[in-house]
């Protein structure tokens, strides 16, 4: 199963998956994960598709990601763009190790696709993720 679209908004959704959702509502209605991630304390990680969604100890969703596949996006950034667009749309952007967020707009972040010839500017967002903050 994947998501193909969907409402993004920073620190609240991704389409029909509402950040603070328990787990078993959720899985209750996707197909099976293609690999989980268990720690053993209630953390854990689900991988679909095209997607990924993050359990805290309590089994509430905390962070959901999208990614190859996923068509809409935040403000005209998407699958495919790149910073060099956040630039054009935000004036900047910060680098926080792999992760790549929007100054002043908590709650979302972005990872590059590792691509030939990378940079920064130009390599493509290869995930949306969206989460607690």
């Amino acid at each position: 199963m994947k998501i193909i679209n969907g409402k993004i908004e920073p620190g609240k959704r991704i389409g029909k998956y509402l950040l603070g959702s328990k787990k078993d509502e959720i899985l209750d209605n996707v197909d099976k994960a293609l690999n989980v991630w268990e720690r053993g304390d209630g953390f854990c990680v689900y991988a679909f598709e095209n997607y990924k969604l993050w359990f805290d100890l309590q089994g509430c969703l905390y962070q959901i990601g999208v990614t190859k596949g996923f068509l809409d996006g935040f403000n005209n950034i998407c699958i495919g763009s790149t910073m060099q667009d956040v630039i054009n749309i935000y004036g900047s952007y910060e680098n926080d190790d792999v992760e790549y967020l929007i100054p002043g707009i908590d709650g979302i972040c972005f990872e590059l696709e590792d691509v030939d010839d990378w940079d920064e500017l130009t390599a493509p967002i290869e995930w949306i993720f969206v989460y607690k903050y």
